[in-house]
């Protein structure tokens, strides 16, 4: 169930009409829609101006269509999804309000001419959910497409509504709703496990959740466990590679940093260089970063500071012969900077297949919130 643009069918057989001044006023309205709901294919193909495309199919065919039928529905559920998320927080509840009150409006129709128990609410739903005021609110909605899920009697479609639902809680309202968002994911987990091959999308995707519910309580030993097991599906499956199996590696060096096994992390970053090529010419990432400490007498005098420093990556990916090339802010920024550095780690260059030591530079900043 993510996100996607709905197709809506477009011709209706409309009645005649006696009155010539009705027929043609239906007649400009059906013209009206045709051309804005054509703006707005062209939009998505393009991917300019959707939002504001959307809303014109929205209100143009709301004219035409009425207010009960699915097409009007389908075409509140496109501009819902167009509205562009705000770069401000400010606007950010109006938004969601905006959102709720179009997904609204077409669950009310759908659920009216399909009944509540049908597929065809499913996504109004989801869109409520997302965009619902409270996390408990939100839970209502999901509860709701996971019952309609189990009257299908498809258990993978169940599974499958249960993994969004404790993603979407988990995105959302983790905070309020993390053990309902675990008891789910749990569910769709055990159903994947004992029905799928391990090398399914679905097998994946619960692997990288499940690792990030056990990494937020600590649990690094089963998250690192979910993470090695998506790498070898990669490494046995595909000759390729790939976002999801660079994302593992990268999370992979996080935690086993953080439980000090900094050996289990330097064959991640060997495989990360092997996968991404080492650019000369940009500022290197680092795959895992741990942040300098803010001095305090500086933090005090509310002053910031900018460090710049130039350092080697060995062929393990450890900081080597780093050094201060300009500062700005006074010596304790320079000396934080130089101790976080120290154990940040990086995927090495590879020359000709094999790890190779190499120069780069970072520019860290210091700002005091004000």
């Amino acid at each position: 169930m993510k996100p996607q643009h709905l197709a809506l069918f477009v011709g209706l057989s409309l009645s005649a009409f006696t009155n010539n001044a009705l027929a043609s006023q239906t007649d400009n309205a059906k013209a009206a829609f045709s051309t804005a709901y054509q703006s707005y294919l062209n939009a998505v193909e393009t991917k300019h101006d959707i939002e504001q495309a959307a809303k014109r199919a929205y209100t143009t065919g709301l004219t035409f269509y009425g207010d009960k039928s699915d097409n009007t529905a389908n075409l509140a559920i496109n501009y819902a999804k167009a509205i562009t998320p705000p770069s401000t927080t400010s606007n950010k509840k109006n938004i969601r309000q905006q959102r709720y009150s179009l997904y609204s409006q077409a669950y009310t129709i759908l659920a009216d001419n399909h009944g509540k128990n049908a597929l065809q609410t499913l996504d109004a739903l989801l869109g409520k959910a997302e965009n619902a005021k409270s996390a408990s609110l939100a839970e209502d909605h999901l509860e709701r497409i996971i019952d309609i899920a189990k009257a299908q009697n498809k258990p993978k479609f169940v599974a499958d509504m249960q993994f969004e639902a404790a993603s979407l809680l988990a995105s959302k309202f983790a905070h309020k709703k993390f053990r309902a968002a675990q008891k789910l994911l749990n569910e769709a987990d055990e159903y994947y496990r004992e029905n799928l091959d391990e090398n399914t999308v679905e097998r994946i995707k619960t692997d990288f959740l499940v690792a990030s519910f056990a990494q937020s309580k600590r649990k690094y030993k089963k998250a690192i466990e979910r993470l090695n097991h998506v790498v070898s599906v990669f490494d046995s499956n595909l000759s390729f590679d790939h976002n999801a199996e660079l994302t593992a590696h990268s999370k992979l060096v996080n935690l086993y940093e953080k439980t000090g096994q900094s050996e289990q992390a330097t064959k991640h970053c060997l495989a990360i260089a092997e996968m991404v090529p080492w650019k000369d010419s940009q500022e290197q990432t680092p795959v895992y970063r741990q942040p300098p400490k803010y001095p305090v007498n500086k933090a005090r005098q509310n002053t910031d500071g900018i460090v710049v420093l130039q350092f080697d990556v060995d062929t393990a990916g450890f900081v080597k012969n780093s050094s201060v090339i300009s500062s700005e802010g006074g010596h304790a920024f320079e000396k934080s900077a130089l101790e976080a550095l120290k154990k940040w780690r990086y995927a090495p260059k590879f020359e000709n297949g094999s790890p190779v030591v190499a120069s780069t530079q970072v520019q860290i900043d210091f700002k005091i919130n004000r």
